[in-house]
């Protein structure tokens, strides 16, 4: 219980200042470098104070000078933190609407480029969408979580589809992520967390050129199928299921 009221104060003491940062670079130049180190520094900070033991693997998978796609299975609230604090490119998500209503911490959000999402209304979701792509044409790599939501169990849910017309419509490889060890960190329902080993690992870029819009199903299952490989986990659900165009915010 200490370390996660120790976590809990480091959290909003960096939160504060950072989000003040964010802000008055983004008033000057809203595609600032700067912004990228200070959200870096953030997760990092966030990740540290949880005694999170934080690795990545194949990083020398991604082109620094690319672009891309990153689908990731989704454990817990530690996700985020540890795909911004390791992996090296300007990163941005799809999050809850609800979280740019948070004073100060939401405008900051929205000053930095993330992307508000409110899944159950269908034309805020096309609008985010649009916005997404408006991300990318600015040099950002965006984070896609296909399950709609943090999952209890080590085993993934099915995989919406609809997630992945970003991908196909940019024409950006995607990178199916597996974050290993959150789960054990600090799962869904939690009130503690505990110290541990964390792991990002990257897989190999999947080539949009290999599928058509049609085909966003058997991306999808493609892509989850290469992070249940690399958790080694058994996947006894459905590999893809859902609407065709709704995009998948971070939770």
């Amino acid at each position: 219980m200490i370390r996660t009221i120790f976590t809990t104060i480091v959290a909003v003491l960096v939160t504060i200042p950072c989000a003040l940062a964010v802000t008055v670079v983004a008033l000057v130049r809203s595609t600032s470098p700067k912004i990228d180190r200070i959200i870096r520094f953030w997760a990092r900070s966030i990740v540290r104070a949880g005694g999170i033991d934080l690795q990545i693997e194949n990083a020398d998978l991604l082109d620094h000078d690319k672009r891309y796609i990153l689908v990731s299975n989704h454990y817990s609230y530690f996700d985020i933190p540890c795909i911004l604090a390791v992996v090296p490119q300007p990163i941005r998500f799809m999050a809850k609407a609800s979280l740019f209503k948070v004073p100060l911490f939401g405008g900051a959000m929205g000053r930095a480029g993330f992307i508000p999402i409110d899944r159950k209304n269908r034309s805020s979701a096309v609008k985010s969408f649009d916005l997404a792509t408006k991300r990318i044409q600015q040099g950002n790599t965006i984070v896609i979580f296909p399950e709609e939501g943090r999952t209890s169990t080590r085993t993934l849910r099915p995989f919406q589809r609809g997630a992945f017309l970003l991908a196909l419509k940019s024409r950006l490889p995607i990178v199916p992520i597996a974050i290993d060890g959150t789960h054990e960190v600090f799962p869904v329902g939690a009130k503690s967390i505990r110290p541990g080993r964390v792991t990002v690992r990257l897989g190999r870029p999947i080539e949009p050129t290999e599928f058509s819009v049609r085909d966003k199903g058997a991306l999808a299952a493609r892509a989850r199928g290469d992070i249940v490989t690399m958790l080694g986990i058994d996947d006894p659900a459905p590999a893809v299921v859902g609407p065709d165009s709704t995009p998948v915010a971070a939770k």
